[in-house]
C-alpha cells in the first residue's frame, strides 16, 4: 500500500505535466496558423478574394505575388502608412472604417458598394484579426453576392464565431437583404 501512495501522487504530476506540454505545443501550433500567410489569420475564400488581419512579415509582397489587386481595410485607424505601402507594391487601397465596437448598416452598405463595384478584380478585406473582415466579407456574399448562407458560413467559421455586437450587426444586414 505505501509503494502505491508513492506511485500515484508521481503519475499524477507526470501526468500534469504531460497535459501544459500539450496545451503548449496547441497554443503553439494556434499561434503558428494565425500569423501564417500574408496575414495573421489569412484566409482564401476563393481564387479572386482572401480576408485576413494585420500583414506578417513579407505580406504586402506575397499578396502582390498572388495576384490581389485591391485590398479594402475595414480598420477604423489603419497604419498610417497603409495606403503608400499598398499603392508602392501596385495594390489599390480603399478604407471604410468601421469601429470595431460600433459598426452600423451604413458601414456594411458602403462595404458593399466597393465591393460590387470592384468584383472582377483580386480583393483582399483586411481588418486587425480577420474578425470584422470576416463577418462582413460573409455578410456580403450571403446578402449582396447570392451565396449560400451555409457555404459562405464555412468561411466564417474558419476563424471566428461572431457574438454579442457582431452577431446582432450580421443579423441585422441579413434581415435586411
Amino acid at each position: 500500500m505505501t509503494v502505491r501512495i508513492k506511485i500515484v501522487p508521481l503519475l499524477a504530476v507526470t501526468f500534469a505535466l504531460a497535459s501544459c506540454e500539450v496545451a503548449s505545443t496547441s497554443a503553439k501550433e494556434s499561434d503558428d496558423i494565425a500569423h501564417s500567410g500574408p496575414a495573421m489569420n489569412f484566409h482564401r475564400i476563393s481564387s479572386k478574394l482572401a480576408t485576413g488581419g494585420h500583414f506578417t512579415g513579407d505580406g504586402i509582397a506575397e499578396l502582390k505575388d498572388q495576384g490581389v489587386s485591391l485590398v479594402i481595410d475595414i480598420r477604423d485607424k489603419p497604419p498610417e502608412d497603409q495606403e503608400q505601402r499598398l499603392e508602392a507594391a501596385g495594390i489599390r487601397y480603399i478604407n471604410v472604417p468601421v469601429v470595431w465596437k460600433a459598426p452600423v448598416l451604413e458601414d456594411f452598405e458602403t462595404f458593399a458598394r466597393y465591393m460590387s463595384e470592384n468584383r472582377d478584380e483580386h480583393i483582399f478585406v483586411q481588418c486587425q484579426a480577420n474578425y470584422r473582415a470576416s463577418a462582413m466579407t460573409y455578410a456580403y456574399r450571403v446578402a449582396k453576392d447570392g451565396v449560400p448562407e451555409t457555404e459562405a458560413r464555412e468561411d466564417l467559421d474558419a476563424i471566428w464565431t461572431p457574438e454579442g455586437t457582431w452577431k446582432t450587426y450580421i443579423d441585422d444586414i441579413l434581415k435586411t437583404r
